[in-house]
């Protein structure tokens, strides 16, 4: 018995020092493992202690000093470079344009009329970059009484046909608006027959069938709001011509212009009558009357079909760019008196958009002058001599298309072409082709 149980001592001895032995083996490699990961710990706990130690020892930064720093760069306010507190657009755009004439044009760039057959046949091909234009428009500060005040300033370099490109003021008034009536003070267009043609050549009909330019003038604006289903403006001022014939004689021009917008078998119409009444001073003390009426109206048929349409009638519109831009005559039965000339005409324009980035136009325009002032053309001299009726035309007729394309919301190219045939009071007669491009860049 003393035996056996010696014998299962051993037995159970030799188990344990077998598993104390083995167990070591097998753990040693945790137990490294994880005085490693202690040793890392306390690394970095030693690292955090000497960063906060050092951000103890720096003083402290102001709130409003650690918002800015916190700030984005871009909440910090724009410059601006123009230093006013107006709120000011810059806008405008480049234009290169190039022309090719089969006959000797008064002008490359800008052409009115056709030459005279019997003058100069050759061929022309001009450049041009000063109908360029760049401009500004400023707003506020608003009024107390919640008047909206706006202005304008705008340049051009069209100042003549020549490359020297001199600045020349197209625009520069102030408006005050209100929801039913505004005020406009300064140089703008003449709210007298205020539709324009969609053609490339900067003269835009001026002379054939397309009257009104920008002059001096202060006019009233008012919202009538719905009439008859239907929109109702008016317009009312005065304005100088920038004439000494109309200045000498100490009446401003009066001004008007009624528009009706609508529609007409759910396609939006507009509607307009306007009209100038002013005089003139001629020879010694005679005054006659400066006066014309003007209807027009556009018509959008279709998303992408659109017509306007204008015409005229009236005396003494050179200023206005209608009939001869001589303006008055001699009256050729006494030699003394001078005659305004009575001058009428329109235009019509049909724009086409196959596409959003096409626009195409169809147009014609016609400008007749009265010559019952020529009693006698072919007068003796000192009374009314025949460069009178050499220098006037009788009438002035176009046509032309072109085509614009948009490369991109700022650049548009252009292509046109425009036929003119002219016949002056003494029975001379011209005609020309003129083909034009133009690269628009817009900003």
């Amino acid at each position: 018995m003393a035996k056996l149980m010696k014998r299962l001592l051993a037995l159970i001895m030799v188990g344990i020092c077998t598993v104390g032995f083995a167990l070591p083996a097998c753990a040693q490699a945790t137990l490294d493992d994880i005085l490693k990961r202690v040793e890392a710990l306390e690394r970095e706990n030693a690292s955090l202690k000497a960063e906060v130690m050092a951000l103890k020892e720096k003083p402290a930064m102001p709130a409003a000093t650690a918002q800015v720093a916190a700030a984005p760069a871009a909440a910090t306010p724009a410059v601006n470079f123009l230093k006013t507190k107006l709120d000011v657009e810059m806008y405008g755009f480049i234009m290169a344009q190039g022309s090719y004439a089969d006959s000797d044009m008064a002008s490359s760039n800008a052409p009115r009329v056709a030459p005279k057959e019997n003058g100069s046949s050759q061929s022309e091909f001009g450049m041009a970059g000063n109908d360029t234009r760049l401009g500004f428009n400023v707003k506020g500060p608003d009024l107390e009484d919640g008047g909206k005040v706006s202005g304008k300033i705008e340049i051009d370099f069209a100042n003549s046909q020549t490359a020297t490109y001199t600045p020349r003021l197209r625009h520069a008034y102030v408006q005050l608006d209100y929801p039913k009536w505004a005020v406009n003070a300064g140089q703008n267009w003449d709210i007298f027959a205020p539709i324009n043609p969609s053609i490339l050549n900067p003269d835009i009909l001026w002379g054939q069938g397309n009257v009104g330019y920008r002059h001096p003038q202060v006019h009233i604006v008012n919202k009538w709001g719905d009439v008859w289903g239907g929109k109702l403006t008016s317009k009312t001022g005065i304005l100088d011509t920038d004439d000494v014939t109309n200045e000498n004689s100490g009446v401003p021009v009066l001004a008007t212009y009624t528009g009706y917008e609508t529609k007409i078998m759910g396609m939006p119409a507009t509607f307009g009558v306007s009209g100038l009444l002013g005089e003139v001073e001629a020879s010694g003390d005679q005054d006659h009357s400066l006066w014309a009426v003007a209807f027009g109206m556009t018509l959008k048929m279709t998303d992408w079909l659109a017509f306007k349409a204008e015409g005229f009638s009236g005396a003494k519109l050179d200023d206005f760019l209608g009939g001869s831009t001589l303006g008055m005559t001699s009256y050729l039965a006494s030699g003394l008196d001078k005659k305004p000339f009575r001058v009428k005409g329109g235009f019509a324009e049909l724009t086409y958009n196959p596409i959003k980035k096409v626009e195409m136009n169809l147009g014609a325009g016609i400008d007749m002058v009265n010559d019952d002032a020529f009693i006698n053309p072919v007068a003796a001299p000192g009374v009314g001599t025949t460069s009178d009726a050499s220098n006037v035309y009788e009438y002035n007729t176009t046509t032309y298309t072109n085509i614009k394309y948009s490369l991109s919301k700022e650049l548009q190219v252009g292509l046109e072409y425009q036929y003119f045939k002219t016949e002056w009071v003494d029975g001379s007669k011209g005609d020309a082709n003129r083909i034009m491009s133009a690269v628009i860049y817009k900003f």
